[in-house]
């Protein structure tokens, strides 16, 4: 039990460093991480209706809306009418949003790659896995409340 507590701990605390790290990469863009993880998400996903983007990033639909009309005004997004279903928009990269990320993407990518430089690629692996399982099983445990 007392390692198991020890290890959350660890994985908070290791959570908040990494994410206090790229956020200050992503503000060196001139961006919040809302903001950045929708450019990333269309840069590899291409089109997306909104209710895509609120669940892949977490978000409520007023606050997504509020960042893609900060991206439309910026130039980056725009949205197109879902002609199936009115109540709905489609949101897709422009060229000047399609440029900006894929200048600034490669260099996001080295911070990450730094993060985990201290690994070696089958610690990655590991981690990667033994997270998963423990937020998948996370999942299941929290919506079978």
């Amino acid at each position: 039990m007392k390692k198991n507590l020890k290890a959350l701990t660890i994985l908070l605390r290791a959570s908040k460093s990494v994410e206090k790290v790229l956020k200050q990469d992503i503000a060196s863009y001139n961006l919040n991480p809302s903001e950045f993880g929708v450019l990333e998400y269309l840069y590899h996903k291409g089109n997306q209706p909104m209710a895509n983007l609120c669940k892949r990033l977490l978000m409520a639909n007023s606050s997504m809306t509020y960042v893609v009309d900060n991206l439309v005004i910026a130039g980056y997004v725009e949205k197109i009418e879902n002609n199936l279903d009115k109540r709905s928009n489609f949101v897709k990269l422009t060229k000047k949003g399609e440029d900006f990320i894929k200048s600034i993407f490669p260099s996001h990518e080295e911070k990450i790659d730094e993060i985990f430089s201290l690994l070696t690629t089958e610690e990655v692996d590991t981690l990667a896995k033994s997270l998963k399982k423990i937020g998948i099983y996370s999942e299941q445990l929290a919506s079978s409340k």
